[in-house]
């Protein structure tokens, strides 16, 4: 036959499961506190925000630079969208003027050899 444990130190680690059962009872009902479980929720939700601050922080920068970026890119087709669309508008009135007069012509020239 097998030899036994003691008796003595199935007690004592029966006592040790104990006290670590009633810890585990003493910190379950202090978790359960109405106070503990808002102060719990607030730092939840700083923990949240923070992940959003630590983003903003690592990120930040760049964002700013490439906005930046982006604004001087966009300062520059402003700039160059003023003198483009008025040579198209210039250039569209003469294209406008030409094909007046050229239909004019045909339509003289279709008046013409309908006549004769």
């Amino acid at each position: 036959m097998g030899k036994h444990r003691p008796v003595s130190d199935r007690i004592a680690e029966t006592q040790a499961q104990l006290s670590a059962l009633m810890a585990k009872a003493a910190k379950d009902q202090i978790n359960d506190s109405p106070e503990i479980q808002e102060i719990d929720a607030e730092i939840k939700a700083i923990q949240i925000s923070m992940l959003k601050y630590n983003r903003w922080a690592s990120e930040g920068q760049d964002k700013i630079n490439n906005f930046r970026k982006r604004a001087i890119q966009w300062e520059g087709r402003l700039a160059d969208a003023q003198t483009r669309r008025k040579d198209a508008a210039e250039t569209l009135d003469a294209l406008r003027s030409k094909r007046k007069a050229l239909a004019e012509e045909l339509a003289s020239s279709l008046e013409m050899e309908q006549d004769a």
